[in-house]
């Protein structure tokens, strides 16, 4: 048994109080001299020695009250001991085909001993075949939706370690530390396919990261190696309702297009069964990890938890430049660009050490709640039941 608030145990010397309570109210009074005493017959009285426990029960359920008390406001946490059935290991599992093919005899052995395999998402998904394969495979991952994925699969994890399998990129260097819910081992390969990625536009043009950690488009980059993360003009939607946010978007898109050549093609009303690669909208709608969406205002909306990830910014203010200081600074075209470029991953996929990933990724682990709710439900039900024996005790004795 683990206690989350162990210092509270210190309370249980509070016990001592209903003790001494209990003893002062037996203390020996003052004899007081009363005329008609005279007419009261003698009677042999015989002085008690010694100390006198008059309601010991009353006593012993004040005491158990306090224990109780201290012992629920620790929050105790049972571990049961692990039995033959429970599985050791949980997978989770990049959906890279090039993970796949390389740790495909230990996910296989993994399905065969029953233990429970997951390909790696915002929302986990387990599966019992290797063939079934997400319809969208994930070629990178980012260091966000790696933690939102942790995230969930804690809920699942129940005194099993965790094997992670994903491609080594460095991206994943995002965050300060991704926190793992319980032990884990980390199963990483680096894609030396594919060194760099860029956007491609009209006459050969190519924008991407130089190995001076600048952005250039230029039409001279055929000999980059690596692949194209967009196919020619960006389509951009900008479905937001105040024209004055829809002019600020538009201008700051027409800049990056001045500065680094970038194309877009944008629309102010969504057009039927078009696809596009980003959208701008102060209303929620549905997102596709294929797109990267910008949602404004979003302090204003209700009943809708706004967490961000590599693909889904929310912004609490509109954006205008009484409302935005990043529109107001003319900031907007620097903040919109660096999301496109996290958004394709344009940055030169360096891998990462062995001691940048340990140093990374860092076990915290998740108190499970639910296994012990029982438990609690039960200490609080034996504490009302004491209350009300106390109670009645005390009321029954005038004690």
């Amino acid at each position: 048994m683990e206690f989350l608030n162990p210092y509270i145990l210190w309370g249980s010397l509070a016990i001592s109080i209903p003790i001494v309570i209990h003893f002062w109210h037996q203390k020996k009074g003052k004899v007081i001299a009363w005329a008609a005493t005279q007419w009261l017959s003698e009677k042999n009285l015989q002085q008690s020695r010694g100390i006198r426990l008059d309601n010991i029960l009353l006593l012993i359920i004040r005491c158990l009250l306090l224990l109780l008390l201290v012992f629920i406001l620790s929050k105790p946490l049972i571990k049961w001991a692990k039995s033959s059935t429970d599985k050791a290991k949980i997978h989770l599992i990049q959906p890279n085909q090039l993970v796949v093919e390389n740790y495909k005899f230990e996910i296989e052995e993994a399905l065969k001993r029953g233990e429970k395999c997951y390909w790696l998402a915002s929302k986990p998904v387990q599966f019992d075949d290797m063939n079934d394969t997400p319809q969208q495979a994930l070629k990178s991952i980012a260091a966000t939706n790696m933690q939102i994925a942790l995230n969930e699969i804690s809920h699942e994890i129940n005194n099993q370690t965790l094997e992670l399998y994903f491609v080594n990129q460095q991206s994943l260097a995002k965050l300060p530390a991704i926190f793992v819910p319980t032990d884990f081992k980390i199963h990483s390969l680096v894609d030396s396919s594919k060194q760099t990625k860029f956007l491609s536009f009209s006459e050969n043009k190519r924008s991407y990261i130089d190995e001076a950690n600048l952005l250039k488009t230029s039409k001279n980059a055929t000999q980059l190696t690596g692949e194209s993360a967009n196919n020619g003009v960006l389509k951009v939607g900008i479905f937001n309702t105040d024209a004055n946010e829809k002019k600020q978007i538009s201008a700051a898109l027409m800049a990056l297009k001045d500065i680094y050549e970038w194309e877009f093609e944008i629309d102010n009303e969504a057009k039927n069964d078009k696809k596009y690669d980003i959208v701008f909208s102060d209303k929620s709608i549905p997102t596709s990890d294929n797109s990267l969406y910008f949602f404004s205002g979003t302090k204003f909306w209700k009943q809708i938890t706004a967490q961000n990830t590599q693909n889904v910014i929310y912004l609490e203010d509109l954006l205008k430049p009484q409302n935005n200081e990043w529109v107001f600074n003319g900031q907007l075209p620097e903040f919109l660009g660096n999301k496109i470029i996290d958004f394709y991953n344009l940055q030169l996929s360096k891998p990462l050490t062995d001691n940048e990933l340990n140093n990374i990724f860092q076990i915290q682990k998740y108190p499970q709640k639910s296994s012990n709710e029982w438990f609690s439900k039960s200490l609080l039900l034996i504490f009302i039941l004491l209350v009300g024996l106390e109670r009645w005790l005390a009321i029954t004795k005038n004690a």
